[in-house]
């Protein structure tokens, strides 16, 4: 079973029904704005396997893939002519035990901060996301606007919602000339595992027909071609494509 668990959140999987219902009009583009948790200028031990670039564990590879992959998947669209930044603002960060008290300065090669700019292969809209270490201190963890000709879709996420994956947004809509969005009902999800248990419900042919999908080998392969595409223009200054 491939684990882009982020697709069962039942507001991803609400987002996807009003977009293809065409009630936003024309995607006109769509922008996204998380805290990654994971790397905030402090680490625990247990996290200590992901500050070497190599170990694939970042700020790029999980909490923002989780989240680029759910915007892939709601606006039915994979990404062309990505231009990307990324940044290792922490080049040493500090190990805390337990208690937070801190141990010793360790040496990360790991991006903390990924930006990428690009266009949706379907329809054209323009693409921003961004990443950035730690929590928000404004409580903005996780905010995404669909934008459409007719209305714009809005998905806020709570305290360590950068991590799509695991904790649930909220979804409000906003159409017309209206200047506030309306709450829309959606299935709570009951913890943390609840998406990767709609997962493997899906895998065993349950919710299909309730919005629930069964993510495939050749999805999840596409989705590291997107980071590799994201990795080679922050090197080269390009735009870059992966499909």
């Amino acid at each position: 079973m491939v684990g882009l668990q982020a697709r069962q959140s039942p507001s991803i999987v609400k987002a996807k029904e009003i977009v293809a219902s065409g009630k936003l009009g024309k995607i006109l583009g769509t922008t996204m704005f998380g805290h990654g948790l994971i790397f905030g200028g402090v680490i625990q031990e247990s996290f200590l396997y992901g500050l070497p670039i190599e170990a694939g564990a970042n700020l790029l590879t999980i909490p923002f893939g989780h989240a680029v992959d759910a915007l892939c998947y709601v606006l039915d669209s994979e990404l062309k002519d990505i231009s990307a930044t990324l940044a290792n603002n922490y080049p040493e960060i500090m190990l805390i035990d337990d208690a937070y008290k801190p141990i010793e300065l360790k040496k990360k090669t790991a991006h903390d901060f990924v930006s990428i700019n690009a266009t949706l292969i379907n329809g054209g809209g323009n693409v921003d996301v961004t990443y950035a270490p730690g929590l928000s201190r404004t409580g903005r963890d996780f905010c995404w606007e669909i934008i459409g000709s007719e209305g714009t879709l809005i998905l806020q996420g709570p305290k360590m919602g950068g991590h799509v994956q695991m904790f649930q947004p909220t979804v409000k809509l906003a159409m017309g000339q209206a200047e506030k969005a309306e709450g829309v009902e959606v299935e709570m999800a009951a913890d943390t595992a609840f998406n990767v248990g709609k997962a493997w419900d899906a895998w065993r042919g349950v919710g299909l027909d309730k919005g629930y999908s069964v993510t495939t080998w050749e999805q999840a392969i596409v989705r590291h071609e997107m980071i590799d595409a994201i990795y080679r223009s922050a090197e080269k200054g390009t735009r870059e494509n992966y499909v």
